[in-house]
């Protein structure tokens, strides 16, 4: 019997236990315990907070169609927990200081549910970043800001329904699989104009990875009465380096949230985002000098990893039908509470994202 065939058999055994057992207290108080009930109520939390993605799953036939704005500001710069100057930067032998970031993000996604197993999900955005600098002696003497702006890295996914079970007493409980590929679609080749000339611009600025990504999580949702919650965990690992000569690290995030429905149309939530990302593998030679330090620290391909824990509140209504369509609109804003940073790098102080959701 191969590996498969026992890992599922060893599975089933234990759902199986599980199921009896929780059947058994449940039968004491009169209730019965209902396996399989994928079906959320028409509530503005049967969706999760809208920052997370692939958090939620469709009937057979439903399609959804989805529009997001992000935004993203970094002003100030950290190394480790520590606060640096641009003084501080400049004294490590840097002559350009990044000092402020603005990303922003139009996403536009498609979900569809192709049985009662399965959803297949699309995701490509729009990315505009700008990065103001400091250079010259005495620093400051010499300003500019770059920009970049373009189409990102498309995603193709699937979210595999796993498991579910619900009674009265305990709630509704849905577990489900997130599989998604990462098609390098966005352009790593951006240039700007800064004191040198037109040059390619950091690694922050590029707009893709240039590389395969696959995207393997777990999601978990829970509800009863007014009360929703839930828990996820998605990596992001990259296949290769890419034609520039480099991959970005690997990445982790874990997030968990709780929500309140006020009525069936509008509900709050808080979320805790934690995020793990790594250094790069490789270098793109046009942005990184041999020698170190380079010119400007978003040049180093070592100098990108970190780690930080955000907390978000958001907002989610379900509006009424429209020529037969369900519309859902999102707010989500958030701010860090702990940045840990392989820098210099610049530190993120708030992010804020808007959604609207069409369902037929």
């Amino acid at each position: 019997m191969c590996v498969n065939h026992v890992s599922a058999a060893l599975l089933d055994g234990m759902l199986d236990g599980f199921e009896e057992s929780l059947s058994q207290k449940l039968a004491k108080k009169g209730e019965k315990l209902t396996v399989g009930n994928f079906y959320t109520p028409e509530r503005a939390d049967s969706h999760g907070p809208i920052g997370m993605m692939g958090e939620h799953t469709h009937n057979i036939g439903e399609l959804m169609f989805s529009y997001r704005y992000m935004q993203m500001e970094m002003d100030g710069i950290r190394d480790g927990t520590s606060s640096l100057s641009h003084l501080d930067v400049r004294n490590r032998g840097y002559a350009v200081v990044p000092t402020y970031m603005r990303m922003q993000m139009h996403m536009f996604g498609a979900m569809y549910g192709v049985n009662e197993t399965l959803t297949v999900t699309a995701m490509l955005p729009y990315i505009r970043n700008t990065m103001n600098h400091l250079a010259g002696m005495p620093l400051g003497a010499a300003k500019f800001q770059t920009r970049s702006e373009g189409a990102g890295d498309l995603k193709i996914g699937s979210l595999w329904r796993l498991y579910a079970f619900e009674a009265p007493s305990i709630g509704a409980h849905r577990f489900h699989f997130n599989f998604t590929v990462s098609l390098p679609t966005g352009d790593i080749t951006q240039k700007g104009t800064t004191p040198l000339g037109s040059i390619r611009l950091p690694y922050p600025m590029q707009l893709g990875s240039g590389t395969v990504e696959v995207l393997p999580g777990i999601t978990y949702g829970g509800a009863k009465d007014n009360f929703s919650w839930g828990f996820q965990t998605v990596g992001t690992y990259r296949i290769a380096r890419n034609k520039a000569g480099y991959s970005k690290g690997d990445e982790y995030e874990v997030n968990g949230y709780a929500a309140y429905a006020w009525t069936n149309w509008i509900s709050n939530s808080v979320r805790f985002r934690w995020h793990q990302w790594f250094d790069y593998d490789g270098q793109d030679t046009r942005i990184t000098r041999p020698t170190s330090p380079q010119l400007v620290f978003t040049a180093d391909p070592n100098l990108r990893g970190g780690k930080r824990l955000d907390i978000t509140g958001g907002v989610n209504f379900l509006l009424p039908e429209i020529l037969g369509l369900e519309h859902r609109v999102g707010v989500e804003g958030g701010v860090p509470i702990y940045q840990n940073l392989d820098g210099p790098q610049l530190e993120t102080d708030w992010m804020v994202m808007f959604g609207w959701q069409v369902i037929n």
